[in-house]
């Protein structure tokens, strides 16, 4: 993760995507609340973290070996093959899940479940990705097939909590302080999770083919089982009894009732919604590229810096591929202040500007 998607990552979501968001959603903006009373315990806050701790130690082992793994297990037909289902599944599942989410009533049953029951499933996806399925020789369509199919799973599964766990915080407070504390909470919590990067290079081997690739593959199913502890405790306790009564109680007083009295939109309106929207254009343009910066810097960092410090030990190429996910979200706690005095929106644009120098440098550099 980059600078400008690590800043504020859930703020991010609530400020940019919420402007996506179907005009029936009532507005979160914390703009129209200023007097929003800080409500979020420690507890809560650490909840919150948790559900990070579990996607980065699970996604950032994922960014950087996928790509070396399923390099020697299918060709380069199959894999061309997996990357565009895989793409077409990834556009268009977050319009969709997002839909379903946004749909159901709650925030129990809106946000929290999908935490609960998805996080799981998307640990062990990520620990039987590693695993020999049997029969499974180089460029065998079982192998391709092995490729595409957890591509799309861990895709559809990552979206499917870490959409939710963002748009959680709009429903959990309206507070600037709160939001604040929530971030530094989920800073805190992908910092923990990205040691996973140091101890998974250590137990990388380069003989993903034979057996050399044993000692990572027990690695990760530890790494799974403590992510799945993570989103457990994370959907338990980031919601308070006084949460679950106050929407209870919203519920039997018709607040929610009369909303769901009207038509759900469908998703094809939704999605127009948003395509009509001003900021659409530039919105997924900025994305795409982030994006494609972002998988294309975490996919082969690890091949980078094998091949170009050989000579430097392991220890040390460990320590600066955990760095590249670490350092990150250490800034996303130091600029929070920042974040608080000027606006997220001020400081996102601040750091893009700053990446674009930084890259220009690095070019002329050479």
């Amino acid at each position: 993760m980059t600078l400008f998607e690590s800043i504020c990552p859930c703020c991010i979501s609530t400020s940019h995507s919420s402007s996506l968001r179907p005009s029936h959603r009532p507005s979160h903006n914390p703009s129209l609340h200023p007097h929003a009373t800080p409500s979020i315990s420690n507890l809560q806050a650490a909840a919150y973290g948790a559900t990070m701790f579990g996607s980065a130690a699970i996604n950032n082992l994922w960014v950087t070996y996928y790509i070396q793994f399923f390099s020697r297990r299918v060709n380069t037909q199959w894999f061309y093959i997996g990357q565009v289902v895989y793409m077409l599944w990834n556009s268009f599942n977050d319009p969709l899940f997002g839909w379903i989410s946004d749909a159901a009533p709650g925030l129990t049953r809106r946000r929290t479940p999908a935490i609960k029951y998805g996080g799981p499933l998307w640990a062990i996806v990520f620990a039987m990705a590693w695993q020999d399925l049997g029969g499974e020789e180089f460029g065998s369509i079982s192998a391709g097939l092995h490729f595409t199919m957890v591509l799309c799973l861990y895709d559809g599964l990552l979206t499917l909590v870490e959409l939710n766990h963002a748009a959680l915080m709009p429903d959990l407070t309206t507070s600037t302080e709160d939001r604040t504390k929530l971030n530094n909470a989920s800073a805190a919590g992908a910092i923990l999770g990205s040691l996973s990067s140091f101890f998974g290079h250590m137990y990388w081997s380069q003989d993903a083919q034979g057996g050399g690739v044993g000692p990572f593959r027990r690695f990760s199913t530890v790494v799974a089982l403590l992510a799945t502890i993570g989103f457990a405790f994370s959907a338990e306790k980031v919601c308070t009894d006084a949460d679950r009564h106050r929407e209870s109680k919203l519920v039997a007083e018709g607040g929610e009732a009369s909303e769901r009295k009207k038509p759900p939109l469908s998703m094809a309106t939704v999605v127009r919604q948003m395509m009509k929207h001003k900021n659409f254009g530039l919105f997924t343009l900025v994305s795409a590229l982030q994006v494609f910066e972002c998988t294309f810097e975490k996919n082969f960092l690890s091949i980078f810096v094998d091949l170009l410090m050989q000579d430097v030990s392991k220890h040390t190429r460990s320590l600066i591929i955990s760095t590249s996910f670490v350092l990150p979200w250490i800034v996303t706690i130091l600029l929070a202040p920042a974040v608080s005095r000027f606006g997220v929106r001020s400081v996102i644009i601040a750091s893009f500007c700053l990446k674009v120098l930084l890259g220009v440098i690095a070019l002329a550099v050479g």
